[in-house]
């Protein structure tokens, strides 16, 4: 039983590699400098060769830097949605109609500032769809301020119909 044992452990041992003489992988950092000084030496190579300099492209932080055109025209119709519903839900009657809505985005992503053209930017239904549009937020970006234009169409104010009792009739 000792020998099938000790068979087994010394199979074992020199299937994984036995005694080494060589060092387990340990790199100094002279090493490591150099190692890495080889690596960009063969991308430099590689880039020449394919004539690539990649400047020509975008990196993924400078397409994140910049404002995100798709991203805020999302927002701006689900702005535009909430505030359609705006006539619905004041008390004040205003008139059916569109107006333009101009929006100022600061470069943390959140609304600074939102206009309604008249006749809604003195009524509750202007005011309300102006709430709408300064909740809206997109991603942050780098550079100067943004503004954009969206127009809101403000449908007619549903009336609400007395419920006839069905009991009473005639009355």
């Amino acid at each position: 039983m000792k020998r099938a044992f000790l068979v087994v452990l010394s199979v074992t041992y020199f299937a994984c590699g036995g005694p080494s003489s060589e060092g387990q992988g340990v790199k100094t950092p002279d090493d490591l400098l150099a190692e890495q000084e080889r690596l960009a030496e063969e991308q430099e190579r590689e880039r020449e060769k394919h004539g690539s300099s990649g400047s020509s492209e975008e990196s993924d932080l400078e397409k994140k830097a910049k404002f995100d055109k798709r991203q805020a025209d999302l927002e701006m119709k689900r702005a535009a949605r909430s505030a359609e519903t705006c006539p619905g839900s004041v008390p004040e009657d205003s008139p059916a109609g569109s107006a333009k809505v101009t929006v100022t985005f600061g470069n943390d992503g959140h609304a600074k500032s939102a206009t309604i053209t008249s006749p809604y930017d003195e009524n509750a239904v202007g005011k309300c769809a102006i709430n709408a549009f300064n909740s809206v937020i997109v991603p942050p970006f780098e550079g100067a301020e943004e503004t954009m234009e969206w127009e809101v169409n403000f449908p007619e104010k549903e009336k609400k119909e007395e419920k006839k009792d069905p009991k009473k009739k005639g009355k």
